[in-house]
């Protein structure tokens, strides 16, 4: 498999409406747009995790792109450590980013736990169309999904280089 054109999009902003006197105009707060491309990128795969009962949690092996239930029985789709062709994924060796997203509309915070160099905790709700992304370069040895709640679910996609 061949990769091109791989690359994060990101965006914060949020427009501000002035209510004194002789103040007008919209005032955007915060960043448009931006790109970063990962032009060296080969690795780029995706897996689904969903909490069947409170309880159950999912750890991906980004080395590896291997997910497994680390407590309960999560369902765990495409978390096998192959691409979309069926092809074992190569070993990574850098990240460029990794996007959490809500698959359903729960207000219970999905919680991102990555260890190892690159350990940090990122705790955030994720509803549904809402997205949390991760970049780094440093691989972390494992990155924890929480879904919390029954019927919870993530998509995830990494992208990567070996």
């Amino acid at each position: 498999m061949t990769l091109s054109g791989a690359k994060a999009r990101f965006q914060l902003n949020a427009t501000a409406t002035p209510t004194g006197t002789l103040v007008t105009g919209p005032n955007v707060i915060g960043q448009g747009l931006g790109t970063a491309s990962f032009s060296d990128a080969d690795i780029a795969y995706s897996f689904k995790v969903q909490c069947n009962i409170a309880g159950d949690t999912a750890s991906l092996d980004p080395a590896t792109g291997i997910v497994t239930a680390s407590a309960g029985s999560p369902s765990i789709t495409d978390g096998d450590g192959k691409d979309f062709e069926g092809v074992t994924l190569p070993a990574l060796s850098q990240l460029r980013g990794v996007i959490v997203y809500g698959t359903t509309q729960v207000a219970s915070p999905i919680l991102v736990d990555s260890t190892g160099s690159a350990s940090a905790v990122f705790s955030a709700p994720i509803y549904q169309d809402n997205a949390l992304l991760i970049t780094t370069t440093a691989v972390p040895t494992a990155i924890t999904f929480d879904p919390q709640v029954s019927g919870n679910a993530v998509t995830v996609t990494v992208i990567g280089k070996s």
